[in-house]
């Protein structure tokens, strides 16, 4: 028995056995898992094709209706939509050229067998060289687009999970890049009439690899949830360009209650009279004053009275005043407080301030 036959045997076995798991294989992913099983399920029959059609002669091989040219690219399509969450409509529309391949070579191969002088005729080889160029760019379109669902993928990664290691899609981009190299090596051997025993070689091992690469990748996910979802991520994004136009209204509201009103002088400001004071939710006071890169509404309110007590100790009107008194007509209600975020936010204490103030004038 032939090697080649045992070595295709083989394959189609591993495939089968491949799908099979990624059919009954007890995932959270198990619905999307099942668009590899399906691939792996074309591999299968068009490996096993091979098998089965191994005593027929070389030139009724080319009209093998089940290669599945048409089809194996868009189970991989879907599969990273479906993990990427990007909404597929109309997905019928992709199985029609997989379907008419099918169907216009199951006709040819029965002709050309009942016929096989039509294998010679011109208008079968122009046929066959126009199946190859059309496959050909089709299986590149959707490696291509793939390679783009991919791409969006890892941009979703971040905004559902906080580790997103080993979640990326980047086996198949790999995958997908080769594939492209593949078929463009064997369209170019065939055109340039390179399809040699050492071709034929080379272009075996390349998918041998390819197979077994993909089944590594296949199987090393199967189980890791990475499905993100467009819809969210548009939503999330949405809600953040709301919320950044609801922020900037705010903090305006907030730094004309702070400048014109000088509602940090009030001694008993809390957060909660000054959202009354602001006609806003605590909640969005709250936050808004974080987007502003303050930590929170105590740090934000004496930013202002450390920066009115800047202004009172250089006024000739408080000239007799001492610190602690300066402070508290700056809004500070304890001379602790007062020093302790006076250098939190200068750096220096009040008294050094001074000094420094003193020393510049000198």
């Amino acid at each position: 028995m032939d090697t080649l036959f045992i070595f295709y045997l083989a394959l189609g076995i591993q495939s089968m056995i491949v799908a099979l798991i990624l059919f009954f294989y007890k995932s959270q992913k198990q619905k999307v898992n099942k668009y590899l099983g399906f691939f792996f399920i074309s591999l299968c029959i068009e490996l096993l094709s091979f098998v089965l059609l191994w005593d027929m002669e070389e030139m009724f091989k080319s009209y093998n209706p089940f290669t599945f040219n048409f089809l194996n690219m868009v189970l991989v399509f879907f599969y990273a939509t479906e993990t990427t969450g990007i909404e597929i409509k109309n997905k019928y529309r992709y199985y029609i050229p997989a379907i008419l391949e099918f169907l216009v070579f199951s006709i040819l191969l029965i002709k050309v067998i009942g016929s096989p002088d039509l294998v010679l005729s011109m208008e079968h080889i122009l046929f066959l060289y126009f199946d190859l160029f059309s496959s050909t760019v089709f299986i590149i379109y959707m490696c291509v687009r793939t390679i783009l669902v991919i791409k969006d993928h890892n941009k979703f990664l971040p905004f559902f999970y906080t580790d997103a290691k080993y979640k990326s899609l980047l086996w198949l981009k790999i995958f997908c890049i080769v594939f492209i190299a593949y078929h463009l090596i064997a369209f170019g051997a065939v055109i340039t009439a390179l399809e040699n025993e050492y071709m034929r070689f080379v272009l075996d091992g390349l998918a041998l690899l390819l197979l077994y690469y993909v089944t590594i990748g296949s199987l090393t996910q199967i189980n890791i949830v990475n499905i993100t979802s467009e819809s969210e991520v548009k939503l999330s994004k949405r809600k953040q360009e709301e919320n950044k136009e609801i922020y900037k209204r705010v903090s305006k509201a907030i730094e004309r209650c702070m400048v014109e009103e000088k509602a940090f002088l009030d001694h008993d400001m809390t957060l909660k009279t000054f959202a009354k004071r602001v006609g806003e939710s605590s909640r969005l006071i709250s936050k808004t004053i974080n987007e502003m890169e303050y930590k929170n509404f105590n740090m934000y309110l004496n930013h202002y009275r450390v920066e009115e007590f800047k202004i009172l100790i250089e006024s000739e009107k408080y000239q007799k005043y001492s610190n602690t008194a300066l402070a508290r007509e700056a809004g500070f209600n304890s001379r602790a407080s007062f020093y302790k975020n006076f250098k939190d936010i200068v750096g220096i204490s009040p008294t050094d301030y001074f000094d420094s103030l003193n020393s510049d004038i000198v």
